[in-house]
């Protein structure tokens, strides 16, 4: 009975501690946004496709445990699917392409960093870990277009000209 018990102990210890380092992910923008109010925290906003498409963010797979944790730790994290008609919406206002990541300030009010495209495991624990601290005022965006959003339409003119007539005589 007692190593059952201790078993039981042991496993939700190491659940419990699973738990802290995987990150929170909010498909809701408006909820994450009242979430982010409450902590303090800045915002990383993933935009991708399909159910898991934050993945296809990282170009060189998915999140390192330490990316998890930071994530976790450090950011309220929110995933916008362009599969949905809202979060094609989302991301065009964004202005990020098919994938990318915004990154705010701690108040949701500015953008610190702005993708369109990928990173690697490397570059994407960079950024975090750049934009990971809640006590910097952001005054300027980091942008970078990988990844170009879809092109607007151009709108091509077009003139009417008469065919000209010709009198028989």
């Amino acid at each position: 009975m007692f190593t059952y018990m201790a078993v039981v102990a042991l496993a939700t210890s190491v659940s419990s501690a699973n738990l802290s380092t995987n990150p929170t992910w909010y498909n809701d923008y408006g909820q994450a946004h009242q979430r982010l109010a409450a902590v303090q925290k800045p915002m990383a906003v993933f935009v991708g496709s399909g159910q898991d498409g934050w993945k296809n963010v990282i170009r060189d797979g998915g999140l390192e445990p330490a990316v998890k944790k930071l994530l976790a730790e450090k950011f309220v994290c929110v995933y916008i699917d362009t599969d949905t008609a809202a979060g094609k919406k989302l991301a065009a206002q964004f202005e990020v392409a098919a994938r990318g990541l915004i990154i705010s300030d701690r108040a949701g009010s500015a953008q610190a960093y702005s993708l369109s495209g990928t990173l690697t495991k490397a570059e994407l624990e960079q950024t975090l870990t750049k934009y990971a601290d809640t006590g910097k005022d952001v005054r300027t965006t980091e942008t970078v277009v990988r990844e170009a959003p879809a092109a607007r339409p151009v709108y091509t003119p077009q003139y009417y000209v008469p065919a000209y007539r010709t009198r028989s005589t």
